[in-house]
This record gives C-alpha cells, sequence and structure tokens, in this order.
C-alpha cells in the first residue's frame, strides 16, 4: 500500500497559496504570510512540494522549500506571470484542474501620476491618479477590472467581442464609445461622453441593464438609489489635461479632490474657513502654488508643517469682508 505523503492534509491549503502566488494583485503582505505559513510545520514546506511539482511551470520552484528560502521573485515574477496565462483552480474535495486564460495585465498609477495606455485591441485608456486596472482579453471577450481609482475609456470597435469594465459588481459595456468609470470604495459613477452605454448592476440585474445616452452620467452611492443626471460635463473631464475646475464649491470639497493628486496634504484647520467657495481652473498635482493661489483669492492663510498645508482664516481680511 503506498504510503501519504507527510504533507497530505495540507495540500489544499498549499494549493490555494501557489494560486495565491501566481495571482496577478499579489502583494507582499501576501508573500510574508506565505513564509510564515511554510515555516510553521515541516509539512507545509512537503505540501507545496507535492502541488507545485504537478505543474511544470512551477517545478523549479521546489529546491528551497524546506529550507524556506522561497525565491519568489525570480520565479513568479510579474512579467513571467503576465506570460504565462497559466492559473490553478482549487476544486471541492481537494482535486486540481488547469485554467487556460488569456494573460492579466496590470496597469496602475501612484498618487500624482497620470498614464495613457493603449490596449492590444486598439482600446485607449488614461488612467487617472491612484489608479489600479487589470486587463484580462481572450478570443470571446475584452474584461476590464477597475480595481480603484478612475480611467477614461475610448473603445476600439470588435464586432465579436464586447468590451466591458467591471467596478463592484458593476458592468459598464460599451461599443464605439468613449466613457469614464470612477470607483472609490464601493461608490461608482459612469459618465458617458459619446457613443453607446450600458450599465449592468451584477448584484441585482440580470436583465439589459441602463443604456446611457451622450454625457449622461449615472452614479451608484452606498446606502442611496442609483442616481442618473446630465452634469455640466467641462469640470468632469477636466482632469483629462490634468487639470481641477471648481465652481462655487465648498472649500472643504475642493481640498478633497486636490489631495488626490499630492502627497502633500492640504487640511483646513479653521471651521471658519471651511465653508468658503471656490471657484477657478486649476492645475492639480501641485498643492503649494494652489495654497498660494488660494491665499491671495481668499481671506486664507497657509502654514506649512512638514508635509502638510495648514489652511487657517486671516483675522483681518475677514473682517474687513
Amino acid at each position: 500500500m503506498r504510503q501519504p505523503s507527510p504533507g497530505a492534509p495540507y495540500v489544499k491549503e498549499a494549493a490555494i497559496w501557489l494560486a495565491r502566488l501566481r495571482a496577478d494583485d499579489r502583494s507582499l503582505e501576501d508573500e510574508r504570510a506565505f513564509r510564515a505559513w511554510l515555516m510553521a510545520d515541516p509539512r507545509h514546506a512537503a505540501a507545496f512540494e507535492a502541488v507545485n511539482g504537478m505543474w511544470e511551470s512551477v517545478g523549479a520552484l521546489s529546491r528551497d522549500m524546506r529550507s524556506g528560502e522561497v525565491p519568489l521573485e525570480p520565479r513568479f515574477s510579474r512579467r513571467k506571470l503576465l506570460s504565462g496565462g497559466v492559473g490553478l483552480a482549487v476544486v471541492a474535495g481537494g482535486t486540481f484542474a488547469l485554467v487556460q486564460s488569456a494573460a492579466a495585465e496590470v496597469y496602475q498609477t501612484d498618487i500624482g501620476e497620470q498614464k495613457h495606455v493603449t490596449l492590444k485591441d486598439g482600446t485607449g485608456v488614461f488612467l487617472d491618479t491612484d489608479t489600479k486596472l487589470v486587463v484580462d482579453f481572450d478570443d470571446k471577450d475584452r474584461k476590464v477590472d477597475l480595481r480603484y481609482g478612475r480611467a477614461n475609456f475610448r473603445v476600439a470597435p470588435d464586432a465579436r467581442r464586447p468590451f466591458a469594465v467591471e467596478a463592484a459588481q458593476k458592468l459598464v459595456i460599451g461599443t464605439r464609445s468613449t466613457f469614464d468609470v470612477r470607483r472609490y470604495g464601493d461608490d461608482i459613477s459612469v459618465l458617458l461622453i459619446h457613443g453607446q452605454a450600458t450599465v449592468k448592476n451584477m448584484a441585482a440585474d440580470l436583465g439589459a441593464g441602463r443604456q446611457l445616452r451622450d454625457g449622461e452620467r449615472l452614479s451608484f452611492i452606498s446606502g442611496q438609489s442609483p442616481k442618473l443626471d446630465k452634469p455640466n460635463l467641462l469640470p468632469l473631464i477636466a482632469w483629462h489635461t490634468g487639470q481641477a475646475i471648481f465652481e462655487n464649491s465648498l472649500l472643504t470639497d475642493v481640498v478633497l479632490e486636490m489631495n488626490r493628486y499630492s502627497t502633500i496634504k492640504l487640511e483646513v484647520d479653521d471651521a471658519r474657513i471651511a465653508r468658503l467657495k471656490v471657484s477657478g481652473v486649476y492645475r492639480v498635482g501641485d498643492n503649494t502654488n494652489f495654497a498660494r493661489s488660494l491665499s491671495r483669492l481668499l481671506p486664507v492663510e497657509i502654514r506649512v508643517v512638514n508635509d502638510r498645508i495648514q489652511l487657517v482664516g486671516d483675522d483681518a481680511r475677514m473682517l474687513q469682508g
């Protein structure tokens, strides 16, 4: 009778770890947690070796398992993962199946960064600050997952393959269209600039969804009913050119928007100025110059403290006003 592997009870855990390490969004926290799991019990290493041995694509990984010196970066580098297009699916009962899919591509921007990319189908994408996008195309579909942030899509026509953007259980399907999708947490807004787009709520709407017309915006805010409106487009698309346009906006709202583009944060440290109104066109990403502009236009003083710019009321000018 064949003796079971010493790691047999942990094979399912090991398979989950292998799939996690091969995911496009693997983080440093995942790697640290894996190493901790690996070192916690010698049987974990044995199980991982057994699972790893099933797949030629990652066979070389096993050589250092028992020492805990896992060559994660050489074996699981993003470039190799994205070119491989191979994933591991864990099926109920502990069996495994090899899943072939188109290689996912990840595009990401840091705070203050904006980026133009052209997808392999010809679709143009402009990523706003602090945005992450995962693109997964195959022969039947063109799928994009907006993990967070905001992006503008100029969809290339392809009658055979719909173009769909998923964001927090909302699906935007566009054809020959230009639209923005914005996601912060579970709050989503879709702005159709031109063309045709349909928005579906994947959690509730299994029907045709909501068709948008040029200039319409559909917003999903947590705790509220979906809202359809047709706002002034200019302030909403100013970010495409690295600008922000404000029209009688509260100073507190303006600060929130400008802070999205800079690691130097503005702070409203005086309740007297919180409801001051701001109008104008400003370049994003330079909070220092923006604060100086505010101090010239409003009864506001600026105080620089490390990487923060505090905004407080200018007593003399406030009395005059």
